[in-house]
């Protein structure tokens, strides 16, 4: 495919050849369908003449709210197509944050997907004026004639079709890089939405930088199951239209792994907390199979980690280990991808920190995994691994095209906190929308302050250490770095999720959702007895012991920042609750009001005065 300056021009470059494999594979009658390139332009095509109809022009905005499905991709490229703005809507989102945004941003009209999401929309309708229209994806009577059906938006008068195209074409040849194409509204942790505006160039800009990192082909498929409303997967769903790769939309996160065994893809993007689920029932599995099958496990587990380094630095290895390796992958490793659907080259793992050890074990089973980093403001990546460069505990290095530079110490009393990440480049938003405070505050020189805090290492490669912003100081004047301490815990065999919590306290405490399955099978050997899992966290000689293991993690580290005091929580944060974000990240304000009781419990406690670091040798 020849570059491109505007999605638009993507969308239509990757369309025109007849002879491309299958655009999508969508899920219709209980299995996946291809729909065709060919379908592909001419749905989108009908889409844009009706969305003109209805009175879209260059620069309205448009509204999407909906689960990831075909449609989302097909008004998207509509919108874009007419020079248009996409404002995605979170499905999770509720009444108040949905006017909000249909407010600031001053749609004019939203698709919706089902039933319960139109009903939504209808209930804050009266108070949007500019809302002239809305649209169901879905097939039913919603008892509104108002509400424009799917089917009557995608079917094109009869003989209008080769016109329709040739407006699409005419309306995508007036777009502009610099034009708008997006208008994404960051979830955040406190406060209203800010409005992130990304252009045609931006977007595109990223698409083309990363195209020659992460090899990818019309022989591959990728499942496309994180929020489209996010730009992480959406940036991915265009670098597979531009590499002309099949996209596969899994039903729901719940049924990603009946989804991956039937659609079986070779490229996906991930986030951490997948990963570490995917590696939890592996170990579940191991844990209830024979002791002959738990050796062979082990046995093959110890040859994947041998392997790993070569892999790493794609250098030979020695002729004993690369028939370990085979026989490993054979009874063993092949089984755990087939679980996955059996053909996954690698993954891209962004939007939360990635441990290291859970990365070496998806490299020693064969299925390598690339940590990348990114933000909304930056559409969204800045740097990334990929197969020609990969440096595990690092998110890679900067992209072709993006500048980075560091800032010095945000505080200088911070041990380890890293320095202010700095970014410069084509794929840089151009501001908040509407928000010239915000704007100011991010912007120097040229630069956008990222709020991350990172080092780059002699070769290149850029590590996350925190967020600026979540730097706190204890009553005693000493600043902690709370990511620092809760990357210690990604992939521990007992913690599931921990949140530290110590902005103006004698000490760190922490919030720890424990990996249920292990710890009660610890209990059990322990013989403590327990009816829930509310009486099991409550237990005295289960805290003491959680306490130990945080404890042993902490050791290393400064007096003031080990965690001294702990509550165990009985459920895990959810999406539901508000407790996650829709990329699976903790949301701290929430949280801490959830358990606001039990966080000033916590800190009542006599905590012990912590001891010294142990004196390094040499």
């Amino acid at each position: 495919m020849k570059d491109f300056k505007t999605l638009a021009e993507l969308f239509l470059q990757a369309t025109e050849r007849e002879d491309r494999p299958a655009c999508f594979l969508t899920k219709s009658s209980g299995r996946y369908q291809s729909v065709s390139s060919r379908q592909t332009l001419r749905q989108v095509a009908a889409l844009a003449e009706s969305l003109r109809r209805l009175g879209a022009r260059r620069g309205s905005r448009v509204a999407l709210l909906s689960e990831n499905r075909l449609e989302w991709a097909l008004a998207d490229y509509a919108i874009l197509g007419l020079g248009a703005v996409t404002v995605p809507l979170y499905p999770t989102l509720l009444e108040p944050d949905i006017e909000y945004i249909l407010r600031d941003s001053g749609a004019e009209g939203i698709f919706v997907s089902t039933r319960a999401q139109l009903e939504k929309v209808m209930k804050v309708r009266a108070s949007l004026p500019e809302l002239r229209w809305v649209a169901a994806m879905e097939e039913g009577d919603f008892g509104d004639a108002s509400v424009r059906p799917w089917k009557e938006l995608v079917s094109a008068p009869a003989g209008s079709e080769p016109n329709a195209e040739a407006l699409l074409r005419e309306a995508a040849s007036q777009i502009r890089p610099e034009d708008m194409a997006s208008l994404l509204y960051t979830s955040g942790t406190t406060g209203q939405p800010k409005g992130v505006v990304l252009t045609h160039g931006n977007i595109a800009s990223n698409v083309l930088a990363c195209r020659g990192l992460l090899p990818m082909s019309e022989s591959d498929l990728g499942m496309s199951f994180l929020p489209l409303a996010h730009i992480y997967e959406r940036m991915f769903d265009f670098y597979y239209l531009a590499a002309s790769v099949t996209i596969a939309y899994a039903e729901s996160l719940e049924k990603l792994p009946q989804n991956l065994l039937e659609a079986r893809p070779t490229v996906m993007a991930v986030v951490p907390r997948v990963l570490e689920k995917i590696h939890a029932k592996v170990l579940e599995k191991v844990a209830n199979a024979s002791a002959p099958q738990k050796r062979l496990f082990d046995w093959a587990m110890g040859v994947g980690e041998e392997y790993v380094p070569y892999a790493l630095e794609r250098r030979p290895p020695p002729l004993r280990l690369r028939l370990a390796r085979a026989i490993a992958d054979r009874l063993v490793f092949s089984k755990i991808r087939a679980q996955m659907g059996g053909r996954l080259r690698f993954l891209v793992s962004g939007s939360a920190p990635l441990a290291p050890d859970l990365a070496r074990f998806f490299f020693a089973i064969g299925l390598p995994v690339y940590e990348g980093y990114g933000l909304t403001e930056t559409s969204p990546v800045i740097a990334v691994n990929c197969p020609d460069a990969v440096r595990v505990g690092t998110v890679g290095r900067v992209i072709p095209g993006v500048e980075v530079r560091l800032v010095e110490e945000a505080t200088g009393e911070s041990e380890g906190a890293g320095r202010e990440i700095l970014v410069r480049g084509p794929n840089v938003t151009p501001g908040y929308y509407h928000l010239d405070a915000e704007n100011q505050e991010a912007f120097s020189d040229g630069w956008f302050h990222t709020g991350d805090l990172g080092r780059l290492d002699a070769d290149g490669f850029l590590a996350i250490t925190g967020r600026k912003k979540n730097l706190f100081k204890t009553s005693g004047g000493k600043y902690v770095a709370p990511e620092r301490l809760e990357n210690l815990f990604q992939n521990h065999s007992y913690v599931a999720q921990l949140l530290v919590i110590g902005e103006g306290r004698k000490f760190v405490g922490a919030l720890i959702v424990p990996k249920f399955q292990a710890l009660e099978a610890y209990a059990r050997r322990q013989g403590i007895v327990f009816a829930s899992r509310q009486e099991l966290v409550r237990h005295a000689d289960i805290q003491a012991f959680m306490q130990s293991q945080v404890d042993e993690a902490c050791r290393q580290l400064a007096p003031h920042e080990r965690i001294r005091q702990i509550v165990l929580l009985p459920r895990e944060f959810s999406i539901e609750a508000g407790e996650l974000s829709a990329t699976l990240k903790i949301r701290r304000a929430v949280v801490e009001r959830h358990y606001r009781n039990e966080i000033e419990e916590m800190f009542q406690r006599h905590a012990p005065e912590p001891q010294p670091r142990p004196a390094r040798i040499g």
